[in-house]
């Protein structure tokens, strides 16, 4: 079964509002100001980037212990105006509960892994975007999902996994009230907890699930509703430095104008059966 299309143009306006041009004077550093952000971190040759492994056709490590996908490339392309190649990114291993610290505490500059945009990490840190808009859903065993057509269908005790430190358990609390929560702090944990049988469904959003049904279409499949209000994703960074988000803002406008991101998004997801993302209408304000 293919997962529903990706949405959200109208969860866009919710969360964004229009962002002026980053405004940088041509200096020592490349382009940018000298006390700038990014001149810091261009003159420094490193750059620190937060990833979460198992996030098939996102953010994951191949047999190598290289970093592959689409969140992961497209950070690459956002770091590489700062003359910075493959060598001097140092990758933070990062999960749903520590990503946000790891931000305030300085131990990443951005965070190349899903990252829903919501006034309340709004409020702690930075979130450049949106690139991508998507909508909860529920993956179940093979052919367990013919009888959900509606929430109303889940009955009630249905044990569904959600990612620990995600917007999951608030979300299913809400729109499935009758379902019994377990959490895991890495999303494999919970797609292996259903293959095994402990629990009886995921939450997440499509494209963060896609990637297991592609891998094991004749053990999983998604349900076919969605619920919640949805979700945007942003690239986090510190909140004291807006201009980096700033500066993050005018790369992702150009990589939609150029198509990149769609191009990236062919590479990793496009046997997904998810649309390419959409550019939005604006950018945050950071």
């Amino acid at each position: 079964m293919k997962a529903a299309t990706v949405v959200g143009i109208a969860a866009f306006a919710l969360l964004t509002s229009g962002c002026s041009a980053a405004t940088t004077t041509p200096d020592a550093v490349g382009d940018f100001a000298a006390d700038s952000t990014m001149a810091q971190i261009a003159s420094s040759g490193t750059i620190k980037i937060g990833a979460e492994p198992g996030q098939p056709g996102l953010s994951e490590l191949d047999l190598n212990g290289e970093w592959e996908g689409f969140n992961i490339d497209l950070a690459k392309h956002l770091v590489a105006s700062f003359g910075l190649d493959e060598d001097n990114i140092e990758w933070v291993n990062t999960t749903a509960a520590n990503r946000i610290p790891f931000i305030q505490q300085g131990k990443i500059d951005l965070l190349a892994t899903a990252l829903a945009m919501t006034p309340e990490r709004q409020k702690v840190i930075s979130i450049a975007g949106p690139y991508l808009a998507t909508s909860p859903q529920l993956i179940t065993r093979k052919g367990d999902a013919a009888d959900l057509k509606t929430l109303a269908d889940i009955p009630e005790g249905t044990k569904i996994c959600v990612l620990q430190g995600s917007q999951g358990q608030p979300r299913v609390s809400k729109v499935i009230p009758q379902a019994e929560i377990s959490e895991f702090n890495v999303l494999t944990n919970c797609v292996r907890a259903l293959e095994q049988g402990s629990v009886d469904a995921v939450d997440s959003t499509a494209p963060l699930l896609a990637g297991f049904v592609e891998e094991k279409p004749d053990t999983f499949e998604f349900a076919p509703m969605t619920y919640g209000a949805g979700e945007i994703w942003g690239i986090g960074v510190a909140k004291d430095r807006t201009d980096l988000c700033t500066f993050f803002n005018d790369e992702l406008t150009a990589a939609f104008s150029d198509d990149t991101i769609v191009n990236l998004w062919n590479d990793h997801m496009g046997k997904s059966g998810l649309a390419a993302p959409q550019a939005p209408e604006s950018m945050t304000s950071c």
